[in-house]
């Protein structure tokens, strides 16, 4: 059973999701009570100036992968021994000219979006209600120093801060029972996807031999509740955000290129391996001494592995 979880809780908010805002919120913090012990705050900045390093920025943008078209062969040219056939004369109809070319076999995998979606929540689903065991592989919770904005001085301070305490974890994690409702996505929900056409910017499906190979990417969406990246993605709900944190007087989050990878064994149709990546920009309005705007660019990315 995976430790540090609690078997059938419906929030979303765990201790992973919440690193990137607790860092962000104290760094608000931090300032925006600059002015009340601006000696101590200036004492600060020397010593975060000698002991922290800013982390080089993490975000590596995803190569697009492409089909490469199928090349064509040409016919090869006859040789002199070879003799031409006859020229048909005139009321006599050809016979259509024989092609060495094989069809190419019908994999049976779905082409159209709506059906490569119908297989993937079809599959997805039963990982809640057919799995013995789902691992986690690894996390890893990059941040994206581009989207990442702080007041003043504290950015490149924030920064460092941010990028040290978001980083990947590889140590393999496995829910039994309960603990996979309570934490596979979406978390606390007996559904793992309930996506639609509406929410995909493109699904395509390929054919191994063994697996249907999925890739979902998903369209761009703010503060989404069940459909979007909600739909399929454990994400940061904005109440639990203002239970969590009474200074923060407004919260908003946009989740962007987004995207699912799985395979289905073609035997049972069930999916044996699926990585969640969600990069997101969240912003904060916290007042404390006074009103404070920050951003913070993160991607989560999630790798697991399905046992029946």
């Amino acid at each position: 059973m995976a430790k540090d979880k609690t078997p059938g809780a419906k929030s979303s908010f765990d201790p992973e999701i919440k690193k990137g805002l607790i860092i962000v919120l104290a760094i608000v913090i931090l300032f925006s009570s600059g002015n009340f012990i601006g000696s101590l705050m200036s004492a600060g900045k020397a010593v975060l100036g000698a002991d922290s390093t800013t982390a080089s920025q993490s975000s590596t943008a995803a190569a697009s992968s492409s089909s490469a078209p199928a090349s064509s062969t040409a016919a090869p040219a006859p040789s002199e021994s070879t003799t031409a056939a006859p020229v048909p004369s005139e009321g006599t109809t050809a016979a259509p000219a024989e092609s060495n070319a094989t069809p190419a076999a019908s994999t049976g995998a779905p082409s159209a979006p709506a059906e490569i979606i119908k297989l993937y929540n079809e599959s997805a689903n039963k990982i809640k209600t057919s799995a013995s065991k789902v691992t986690r592989n690894y996390e890893d919770l990059q941040h994206n120093t581009e989207y990442t904005e702080m007041p003043g001085a504290l950015q490149s301070i924030g920064s460092g801060l941010i990028s040290t305490f978001l980083k990947k974890d590889e140590t393999p994690v496995d829910y039994t029972g309960a603990d996979i409702q309570a934490n596979f996505p979406v978390k606390g929900e007996s559904y793992v996807s309930k996506i639609t056409e509406a929410d995909i910017a493109q699904a395509t499906c390929n054919d191994d031999g063994t697996n249907y190979n999925i890739t979902l990417k998903f369209n761009e969406c703010t503060d989404p509740e069940g459909t979007g990246c909600a739909a399929a993605f454990n994400v940061i709900k904005p109440e639990e955000v203002y239970n969590a944190a009474k200074v923060v007087k407004n919260f908003s989050i946009r989740y962007y290129d987004a995207v699912i990878e799985c395979k289905i064994d073609k035997a049972t149709g069930n999916i044996t391996w699926i990585k969640f990546t969600l990069p997101m920009v969240m912003s904060v309005t916290a007042q404390v001494f006074m009103t404070l705007d920050a951003k913070v660019g993160m991607t989560f990315i999630d790798d697991y592995t399905i046992t029946y």
